[in-house]
């Protein structure tokens, strides 16, 4: 399969009923939103052979990857009974938790049009975040509460007010489930601070304030201790280099 020209090409061709389309192999909803940073940062990668591809892939690969952590607690994802996708984006991730979880999967995000576009393609409930935690207003309990490369961007010092908020969405027994950078990138030096953070104040987001959301990264311990400060509790589970290339999972179970 070629790569396409361009993203509007791709998505007539997923518009169509053409055999060749992704979406005939890959059993998921493969239209992609122009607004999507995270196609756009595959798109522009020097690596990137084929970006439709990859982006789609990808996502395929942190469903494998959460199927492993959720397996982890003796809770497999796909018995779950109601997920929250929280920063879900333009739904790199939730195209393929959708068939999984039919109807009991609600994303959330704060980019403009996010939600829509996941609610009207991926079938799925929704509602939109707040920039502030304590303006968050999350419509009920979930069973397991997701969120992907989201504490990786928050500056430190926020990671706190959105741990709570985020553990408060969780029904008793259930888990809240997070990714943070692993304390060593490969190729990269870390400068970190006294207290074992460092905060960089960009990222691949242009639509988001890079003083609120920049690239942050944590020893391990300090991640630890933040949970137990946020939480009143330890972390079930902390799993190294669980997603992507070098972020750790860190579990909660509430209750």
């Amino acid at each position: 399969m070629t790569k396409p020209p361009d993203l509007a090409t791709h998505n007539a061709r997923e518009a169509s009923r053409s055999p060749d389309r992704y979406s005939e192999w890959m059993r998921v909803n493969c239209v992609i939103d122009p607004r999507d940073e995270i196609f756009r940062f595959f798109a522009n990668h020097d690596i990137a052979a084929n970006p439709v591809r990859e982006y789609l892939a990808d996502g395929w690969r942190s469903l494998s990857e959460l199927m492993l952590v959720m397996d982890a607690v003796d809770r497999p994802l796909p018995r779950v009974r109601s997920m929250l996708e929280f920063a879900a984006g333009f739904g790199r991730f939730t195209r393929h938790l959708a068939p999984l979880l039919p109807g009991r999967l609600t994303v959330s995000d704060v980019q403009a049009g996010s939600v829509d576009f996941l609610r009207e393609q991926m079938g799925v409930e929704g509602f939109y975040s707040a920039s502030d935690p304590a303006k968050l207003v999350v419509p009920r309990r979930y069973e397991l509460v997701f969120v992907l490369s989201m504490f990786t961007h928050l500056p430190p010092k926020m990671w706190t007010p959105w741990m709570r908020a985020l553990f408060a969405a969780v029904e008793p027994g259930g888990y809240l489930v997070l990714s943070v950078h692993n304390e060593t990138i490969e190729g990269q030096t870390i400068e970190y601070g006294p207290d074992g953070t460092q905060f960089v104040a960009s990222s691949e987001s242009s639509a988001l304030d890079v003083d609120q959301y920049g690239t942050t990264f944590a020893r391990r311990a300090w991640v630890e201790d933040e949970v137990k400060r946020a939480l009143g509790r330890p972390a079930t589970v902390y799993r190294e280099r669980a997603f992507w290339h070098g972020q750790d999972a860190v579990v909660v179970r509430a209750g």
